[in-house]
């Protein structure tokens, strides 16, 4: 029977309280006899298809919707069964066993099983692979070890158990299990087509297959244009209305301006604050908030340097954060609509039992992310002192792109207005995609971090002393201890919330690194375009059920 045709909630349990109970309803966004005949969607990118394989992403974009796990992220950013049938998981919570459908198929008929997740997700784990966010694995048995270099790829602990079960085991406990597995890298891969094209796999659309709803065509790409139709054999295609989504590149904004207003874009985004101003009041106006966070990430390293010695220091980092308006920062670069930072985890990423308090709002330290310039130049002198200084010349390291180029001048701007003695040189970072992250190459840095599922540990892990996306080599040994015991919680109980807490105080009364700004992204939109599930976490748009009216 197809999945379509069933209407029973299927409902995880006790075991995985805090949860949000997944569903599997039949879709009444079909709005008959209101849709338009041309269902085609057009979107811009700035950046061109480089590769087709889930393991070398470092983001990934509008080909999210081209891949779906064993679970999918709702409209709260909570998981809910997608691939999986059921899941049952064992008293002790460190064995998942999932139940698959067995009308799942992938693009070229081939059907989905067991076997297609376990292949992917130890080729994501294999050095020869080893995929960006390969972090998230961590926790599932061995995974640890084989990100280490100890272990095998092979030990990963997933088995397959004939064509439609899937075993999970896992070292310990793990709360936020669902939410990871929602993220688009533990999706499954096709080993039988990843090792008939083998060095070609995934490098063009027909050498790839797809999972979800929507796939890469192989014909009519350019280096400045592809697109996407409907997965023919996707098990919901029932509910895909859109015929094709366009992706064009814009090297300029201006470009993407003139094709959204002759009707050749379906969005375009506002870069400027003017350009928000202006338009907020309109139909098509969107902010879009996010889970991920601006930050200022700094080099924990002993040299010898002028620079090392102040900022090795934790008064020198509490001066910078002190010295910082953050309401202004975030009107002079992305307008109104990001927020200031409460702490590293976004505001909205996650509330406590029964609805209680916002994580981002119950942060501990709240005071060390305070506007006092007063308190920043007393911090700085003391900084300065220490180091046997009265001047220090910093670099400030940001993306090539007009959004860091604005926080980069705002940062330099409020910095050297209140610290005395301090001088800051801009530094351009290249814009990379589908890389590795780099080692820093600025004394303070200019990134944004995201959340890859619907928990603070998403956000608070990346700053853990073996993750390696803590490319400032931040360290401390009470704060890893605190998020080992928050990664061993076998459910969202209010002592995993308190440790989550505290740890998130350890980060910013040490300031290892310093949170700015929640960025919103704001959006002129088709106003005719309806059915597109904007994410707040993990992926940000789904365009599954999407469609037009007319």
């Amino acid at each position: 029977m197809k999945r379509w045709m069933i209407l029973l909630a299927v409902v995880l349990g006790a075991s995985l309280a805090g949860c949000t109970a997944p569903t599997t309803t039949k879709t009444t966004s079909d709005n008959k006899g209101v849709m338009t005949k041309n269902q085609v969607l057009n979107l811009a990118t700035t950046s061109s298809l480089t590769t087709l394989d889930t393991d070398r992403m470092t983001t990934f974009g509008r080909l999210n919707n081209t891949i779906e796990g064993l679970y999918q992220a709702n409209q709260d950013g909570q998981a809910q069964l997608a691939l999986a049938k059921s899941v049952k998981v064992n008293p002790d919570k460190t064995t998942y066993t999932f139940t698959l459908w067995k009308d799942s198929y992938w693009s070229n008929g081939d059907l989905i099983t067991a076997h297609d997740f376990v292949y992917a997700w130890r080729r994501a784990l294999d050095p020869r692979t080893k995929a960006t966010d390969a972090d998230l694995f961590r926790g599932i048995h061995h995974a640890r070890e084989i990100l280490s270099g100890n272990l095998p790829a092979k030990a990963l602990g997933v088995q397959a158990q004939g064509n439609f079960k899937l075993i999970v085991h896992l070292d310990h406990p793990m709360a936020e299990l669902p939410q990871r597995l929602a993220y688009p890298l533990f999706g499954p891969q096709n080993e039988r087509v990843a090792k008939r094209f083998g060095a070609k796999y995934a490098t063009k659309p027909e050498y790839q297959v797809y999972a979800g709803p929507f796939m890469v065509s192989s014909k009519g790409n350019t280096a400045k244009h592809w697109h996407m139709v409907p997965n023919p054999h996707y098990w919901d295609r029932k509910h895909v209305y859109l015929k094709r989504i366009n992706v064009t590149l814009y090297t300029s904004q201006k470009q993407a301006w003139d094709a959204y207003r002759q009707g050749k874009l379906d969005e375009v985004r506002l870069l400027t604050k003017n350009n928000i101003q202006h338009y907020e009041h309109q139909d098509g106006y969107t902010a879009r908030p996010y889970s991920r966070m601006v930050i200022i990430s700094y080099r924990h390293q002993t040299t010898v340097t002028a620079a090392d010695q102040v900022l090795a220091q934790k008064q020198a980092r509490l001066a910078i954060s002190h010295a910082i308006d953050r309401k202004r920062f975030g009107q002079k670069t992305y307008g109104n609509t990001s927020l200031p930072a409460q702490g590293i985890v976004p505001a909205g990423l996650s509330r406590g039992l029964r609805g209680t308090a916002d994580f981002a709002n119950a942060q501990p330290e709240q005071k060390t992310l305070k506007y006092q310039p007063n308190l920043a130049q007393r911090e700085w002198r003391a900084a300065l002192k220490y180091a046997h200084l009265k001047t220090v010349r910093l670099t400030l390291s940001y993306r090539d792109d007009p959004y860091n180029y604005a926080m980069a001048q705002q940062t330099k701007q409020q910095l050297t207005r209140h610290l005395t003695g301090l001088k800051i040189s801009l530094k351009k970072r290249p814009w990379t995609q589908n890389k590795r992250t780099a080692p820093l190459n600025g004394d303070l840095n200019l990134t944004t971090v995201r959340a890859q599922y619907a928990d603070p540990l998403a956000m608070l892990a990346l700053f853990t002393s073996n993750n390696t996306t803590n490319t400032g080599h931040w360290s401390n040994p009470a704060y890893d201890e605190l998020l080992e015991q928050a990664s061993n919680a076998p459910s969202f109980n209010a002592q995993r919330w308190r440790t989550l807490l505290k740890a998130d105080g350890i980060l910013m009364k040490n300031q290892g690194v310093t949170p700015l700004i929640q960025p919103a992204s704001t959006y002129l939109v088709n106003p005719h375009l309806n059915g597109v599930q904007f994410n707040t976490v993990g992926t940000q748009s789904n365009f599954k059920q999407a469609y037009f009216v007319r």
